[in-house]
């Protein structure tokens, strides 16, 4: 790595943390490997590393369980709004002092839905994949990636940039998994989990996001099946359907958050229950 590389690294990992970033790491994308997600390439032909960005989440979103709806403000709404903020402001940063040409690569939406993704829908970048193979997490056993500072506990964003900056290392010699006491995997309430690793979506969906676009779907289609008038409009009073109504002006909300609560890096049990 020569003092150009690291000087320049430096520069940017100490403007992402001053607008708010917690972690910042690098990956050269001759390193990215994620066989499922589209090549990079595909959304900035002349994208040649990824800066990785982390946020975690206020403390206060994990202390208690109830009262899902009100955390979500702590625990996604404005980590998102703050993290797109900053990696704006970061990428606007390198395209003026360093020349690059920079790609938000956000969270979680949009998707791009074709007859492929319809019912798995892929994002641009898997920055889960990204602050592993950038010595940012390790892989957990749930398919998380775990942070030594807040273990899963945190939004990656990620900027796609023209620069052939150097990656970071990977982490070697950190286990949470190995010592951890809580089997995240057997306790999943929606019992998303295989025996070989995997993580099956629809199930963990149908317990963490009950009022997601295809539960609203399903909602939709037994109003329509209903035999009068009145027994639809009654469905359409129902709390029910302002739920479902609230969730898809703001696309996501938690009802699960078993598998980060009580992972190392997290709250403990008796802080968080």
């Amino acid at each position: 790595m020569t003092y150009e590389d690291v000087t320049l690294k430096e520069g940017i990992r100490n403007k992402g943390k001053e607008l708010g970033a917690d972690l910042v790491s690098f990956l050269n994308l001759k390193d990215y490997k994620s066989p499922r997600s589209p090549d990079p390439l595909r959304y900035l032909p002349s994208a040649k590393s990824i800066v990785i960005l982390a946020f975690s989440p206020l403390a206060g979103a994990y202390r208690y369980r109830e009262n899902t709806w009100s955390k979500m403000p702590s625990f996604l709404y404005a980590v998102e709004s703050a993290g797109n903020t900053a990696a704006y402001h970061l990428g606007k940063l390198m395209e003026r002092q360093y020349k690059a040409e920079c790609f938000l690569v956000q969270a979680h939406r949009p998707f791009e839905i074709n007859e492929e993704t319809f019912r798995s829908p892929i994002g641009s970048v898997s920055l889960r994949h990204a602050a592993v193979q950038s010595g940012m997490a390790v892989w957990g056993k749930n398919t998380l990636a775990l942070t030594r500072e807040y273990g899963p506990r945190v939004m990656f964003l990620g900027l796609l940039n023209s620069l052939d900056i150097t990656s970071d290392p990977p982490i070697k010699g950190y286990d949470p998994c190995s010592t951890c006491q809580y089997d995240c995997r057997s306790t999943c309430p929606g019992k998303a989990f295989t025996e070989e690793g995997r993580v099956l979506s629809h199930r963990c969906v149908k317990v963490s996001q009950p009022n997601d676009v295809g539960n609203f779907m399903r909602f939709l289609m037994e109003m329509a099946q209903k035999p009068s008038m009145n027994e639809r409009l009654e469905m359409i009073k129902s709390p029910r359907f302002f739920r479902h109504l609230q969730y898809l002006q703001f696309f996501i909300h938690y009802h699960c958050d078993n598998c980060t609560r009580y992972c190392p890096g997290s709250l403990s049990v008796s802080e968080g229950a």
